[in-house]
């Protein structure tokens, strides 16, 4: 039992959750030369903590295992967990989440169940665009894990592989809608060119966004409506009017030809709203930044998601994936692994950003006389 309590030196980098090299690798910084090493650590044990077993030599192995069974598995694996692991500590999450591979493990079954069952669904090989939609899901799967984490701890509950069923689930109704996923090269060529996408028209699209949250497709009203924005808050102005294109321009890839809906801003409303209420809700920095776009092409792909299920009733689907995927990302960004905290009272971005300044200020000064 003493053995077991207390790893001795040889198991204890081999065994159980391999503590002594856990801790070896906790005195370093993710910052030093020993990246690489922190970073496949990393990985192996979210390979194997899809089983639950933190160790990165487990996850070797079942790694192994991936390619002697399916290589493209294998290379799906390792190629989303590799963007979990970047995406991770790119939103600052939990250093210790991190090393012990639990925000990149849903990531890993993206990489897999995809490159595993993609061919069997939809009868064609793997291509770039269904390797792209892969790494899209991953960094969802990330997000959403942070989201599910922050909205479950309190109940001190898992939230098990939610994240990858979420995001795969998403990725394959979105591959399945779009027009060009997983075709061959010879198949793309065949396509009718006058269902070639016209950029100026989702550009268009794009501000016409805008006018649509009120369900009104006018360019002289979206404009008036961006004025009145920008009257109150320039810098809620520019991320809203950001997330409606980026919108606009996700839905080229989650959809099928014709175009019109996407011309005409009705897929870039949701988007609009998305990144906007972030920067609302949240004090404003760069990494937020970042994360509002995330939002936005989330949420055209939510949309894309759901769109089949309201069309079976002839109905839009509203604001319900701006909604939907805004509580989420609201939730990772209020986690507190976010350079940005969660505004208390509510005026304007720019004012939550001098509010902000200003309190971190008196903060360092109160330490400082407080050492």
């Amino acid at each position: 039992m003493d053995v077991i309590a207390k790893l001795p030196a040889p198991l204890g980098w081999i065994v159980g959750h391999a503590p002594l090299s856990k801790n070896a690798l906790e005195k370093r910084s993710w910052l030093s030369p020993w990246i690489l090493v922190k970073t496949l650590d990393s990985i192996l044990r979210g390979i194997a903590q899809v089983c639950f077993a933190d160790n990165p030599l487990s996850g070797l192995l079942i790694l192994v295992g991936l390619f002697v069974g399916d290589v493209m598995a294998g290379l799906g694996a390792l190629a989303c967990s590799l963007v979990a692991v970047v995406v991770a500590l790119a939103f600052q999450e939990p250093v210790g989440a991190i090393a012990s591979g639990l925000t990149n493990y849903s990531a890993v079954l993206v990489g897999t169940v995809t490159a595993s069952l993609y061919p069997v669904f939809f009868h064609l090989p793997l291509t770039l665009p269904v390797w792209g939609f892969m790494l899209l899901a991953t960094v969802f799967s990330v997000c959403i894990g942070s989201a599910l984490g922050s909205i479950l701890s309190p109940f001190k509950l898992p939230y098990f592989t939610l994240p990858f069923n979420i995001a795969t689930s998403i990725a394959f109704i979105c591959m399945r809608a779009h027009g060009l996923a997983g075709l061959p090269e010879e198949a793309i060529g065949q396509v009718n060119v006058s269902e070639a996408v016209q950029w100026t028209e989702v550009l268009r699209g794009s501000l016409l966004s805008v006018g649509q949250v009120y369900a009104v497709e006018t360019v002289t009203g979206s404009c008036l409506i961006i004025a009145g924005l920008f009257l109150c808050s320039p810098l809620l102005t520019v991320i809203s009017v950001a997330g409606g294109f980026f919108a606009s321009c996700t839905a080229v890839l989650v959809s099928s030809a014709p175009y019109s809906m996407i011309y005409a801003g009705v897929w870039g409303y949701n988007g609009f709203l998305s990144a906007g209420c972030l920067f609302f809700f949240m004090v404003p920095s760069r990494r937020l930044f970042i994360l509002a776009v995330v939002n936005a092409i989330f949420t055209t792909f939510l949309q894309a998601a759901i769109a089949p299920v309201f069309a079976v009733s002839q109905l839009p689907v509203f604001t319900y994936p701006f909604c939907m995927s805004s509580l989420l990302f609201l939730a990772m960004a209020s986690n507190g692994g976010m350079d940005s905290k969660r505004v208390t009272s509510l005026t304007f971005p720019e004012q939550h950003f001098i509010f902000h300044l200003k309190e971190s200020n008196i903060e360092e000064i109160s330490k400082m006389d407080n050492p």
